[in-house]
Formats: C-alpha cells, sequence, structure tokens
C-alpha cells in the first residue's frame, strides 16, 4: 500500500489563479476521503500571456481597426442567421417547403383571378425541382420561414410571368425561363444575407472569446517552445514537498489534466525522468501528440510496426476518457511496456446535461476517485 506517498498533481490550460488550482485538488483529495496528501504544481503563470490579444482580431463591419473602441455586435442580433434551425432538415424536406408553399400560393381562385392557364402549380413544381438542385445556399437551409417564402417570391414571379396570357399560354417555356431566373436570384440574397451576418457573428465570438483562446492555445503553444521550463517548475515542486530523493530514488504518484498530463508523461518518460509508481491522467492528449511529433526522451517513434515501448520510469499509468470530450484519447493500442502490459484506458459515462464543457467534467466525476484509489493503492510491482 502507498497511501504515504506524495500526490502531485498538475493542471491543464487556461489556469491562472493558483488558489482556485489549489481549491479544485483539495476538493478532489476530499473526494478521496484524505486516502493521500494531494499538492497542487501549479505552472499557470508560465502560461501565455492575453496582454494586446484582441489588436491582432480583424474589426467586423463597420468598426474602426482599432477594435479595442469599437463595439462588438451583439450575438443576439445574429440567432436568426436564415439557414439554421433547431432541427436539421433532409434535402427532401427542405424542397418540399418550397412546393408547398408555391402550391398554397397558387391556390385556384388566386390562379383564376390572374388570367393565368389552370395548369400553372403543376409547371411552378416541376421548374423548382428541376432547378433547386442548382441552387447554393438555399438548398442547404433548415429554417421553414425563409424557404416557405422562397416557395412563395417563386410562385408570385410564376404567376406575374403568364398573367397576361389567358387560359391559352402563349408562351410554355415562360414558367421555366422565370424560375430558372428568379431562383438564383433569391440564392444570392439569401447567400448575401448570411455572409453579411456570418461575418458579425464570426467577429463578435473572436473578439468575445479572444482572451480565453490566448489562455488555451497559447498554452499550448508556449509550452511547445518553453516546456523545459514548465517542467523545471514541477520538478520544484516535486521536491519541496517530497524531497530531493523523490522522483528520482523514490517514485511519486503523479495526477495530470488535459496539458498538465502531457506535462506529467514528458517528465516521466524523458531522458532524465520522474520516476512515477502511479499515474493517472484525465482529458489525455499525449498519445496524439507523440504521433503527430513523437516527444523523445526514452520513447522511439511510432514507425508502424508495433505499439511504442514505455519506460520502466512510468508505472500503472490509468487514462480516463469520455465519449462528450474532444480532447481525451486513449493510450492502450498504441504503447507497451517491455513485458506486454499496456496502460489502463477508462470511459467515463458522462451526461452533456450534468455539464456543457465536457474536458473538465473528470474533477467532479465519481470514476476519477475510484481509479485513483485502483491505481495508488495496489502494489507497485508489476
Amino acid at each position: 500500500m502507498s497511501e504515504d506517498r506524495p500526490v502531485i498533481v498538475i493542471h491543464g490550460i487556461a489556469n491562472r489563479d493558483p488558489q482556485v488550482v489549489a481549491g479544485r485538488v483539495a476538493e478532489l483529495s476530499a473526494a478521496a476521503l484524505g486516502r493521500w496528501t494531494m499538492h497542487s504544481a501549479y505552472w499557470g503563470d508560465l502560461g501565455s500571456s492575453t496582454l494586446g490579444v484582441e489588436l491582432a482580431v480583424p474589426p467586423g463591419p463597420g468598426q474602426p481597426w482599432d477594435v479595442r473602441d469599437g463595439e462588438p455586435p451583439p450575438a443576439a442580433d445574429d440567432a436568426g442567421l436564415g439557414l439554421a434551425g433547431p432541427v436539421p432538415l433532409t434535402p427532401a424536406q427542405r424542397l418540399e417547403l418550397v412546393r408547398a408553399r408555391a402550391r398554397q400560393t397558387l391556390d385556384p381562385p388566386l390562379v383564376e383571378s390572374r388570367g393565368a392557364p389552370p395548369d400553372v402549380t403543376g409547371e411552378v413544381l416541376d421548374a423548382i425541382a428541376q432547378e433547386w438542385p442548382r441552387t447554393r445556399w438555399l438548398r442547404h437551409a433548415d429554417d421553414p420561414t425563409l424557404l416557405a417564402e422562397v416557395g412563395a417570391a417563386l410562385a408570385g414571379a410564376a404567376l406575374d410571368a403568364v398573367g397576361d396570357a389567358g387560359h391559352e399560354v402563349r408562351d410554355p417555356g415562360a414558367i421555366r425561363r422565370t424560375i430558372r431566373r428568379r431562383l438564383p436570384e433569391l440564392d444570392r440574397v439569401a447567400g448575401a444575407a448570411v455572409g453579411a451576418a456570418g461575418e458579425r457573428f464570426y467577429t463578435w465570438a473572436r473578439i468575445a472569446r479572444a482572451r480565453y483562446v490566448a489562455l488555451t492555445l497559447g498554452d499550448v503553444l508556449v509550452y511547445q517552445r518553453h516546456g523545459e521550463r514548465i517542467r523545471a517548475r514541477i520538478r520544484e515542486r516535486i521536491a519541496a514537498v517530497a524531497g530531493e530523493r523523490a522522483g528520482r530514488e523514490e517514485p511519486v504518484h503523479l495526477i495530470g489534466h488535459s496539458l498538465g498530463a502531457v506535462i506529467a508523461l514528458d517528465l516521466a518518460t524523458g531522458e532524465d525522468p520522474v520516476r512515477t509508481a502511479g499515474l493517472v491522467t484525465f482529458g489525455c492528449q499525449w498519445p496524439l501528440f507523440h504521433l503527430f511529433d513523437p516527444r523523445g526522451g526514452q520513447l522511439a517513434p511510432y514507425d508502424g510496426s508495433g505499439p511504442v515501448l514505455l519506460p520502466d520510469s512510468l508505472d500503472r499509468w490509468s487514462n480516463l476518457w469520455h465519449p462528450l470530450d474532444p480532447l481525451g484519447f486513449v493510450a492502450s493500442r498504441l504503447f507497451r511496456w517491455a513485458d506486454g502490459s499496456t496502460p489502463r484506458d477508462v470511459r467515463v459515462e458522462h451526461l452533456l446535461s450534468d455539464q456543457l464543457y465536457t474536458h473538465s467534467a473528470y474533477w467532479t466525476n465519481p470514476r476519477l476517485v475510484s481509479v485513483l484509489h485502483e491505481t495508488f493503492a495496489e502494489p507497485e510491482s508489476r
């Protein structure tokens, strides 16, 4: 048993308040019934800077180049872009909404009062069906109101084209030519509206979320360039709480979330490794990173001939992931130890209704606590 072994917790991206990180670690320790003494290894102050990040964001329509003086458009203004409904429609449903409104517009009394031929409805519906696949924007629209109005506009244009012909159609191709001309016009109008609204929305989103992007993506970029400085901070923290021998002669337990998991694994597999008696990661991208850009240290690149061997400095690795986390990856298919054993991938069940930002949902999930017990409390020998 190893309850007396220190547990070092390494946080992930976008953390700039050490007290918040320490509080989260304390909550996790309490959830684990205080079985291990958990220590926060804070490195957020070494992450990316957000100063002036808004100066790199392009302005929106009508905004001055100095975006600090411009008011970003509110998100509510762009809620109804016209092409996005609450439920996606099938291609057949979109076309049918247009044709249904055209059919409704061309009701017999109106057709008769306009002096149009009695078979105009069938000709209009056939022409819409034939020309519809050539649209660029409308055939992807999911807003029923927009599609219905297109149908009404096409029906009205067709009536205008043949209304003076009486019951005898003087030009049999007039309806089809009208639909062929008007439908692309409506399609361009829809595209222009979406383009203008979309530009305003994305400009607002980029301005509103610029600092968050700087904290998240920025931290990843900083770690890629200055990883040794951040890893040195973790080594200093380990030595401070567990002594100079910790991580060298005496293994430690590590917990890592997100980029913190990457940091922990880089430490445990490097040329001068931090020896681990147990490692628990969650929301971990390290397996994917090794495929993209081999981590080096004691690890060989993946060459397709078989799994990548893990060093003995890394022991008992459990990796939690859940299906709704786009940043969580698995390790057991890519890595092996020399004896053929694999890291333990643990699927975490999670409901989207529990928490929207699923990448951080592990901290309060009971499965994390049970995996900590299973990984840290069992004998370290393999």
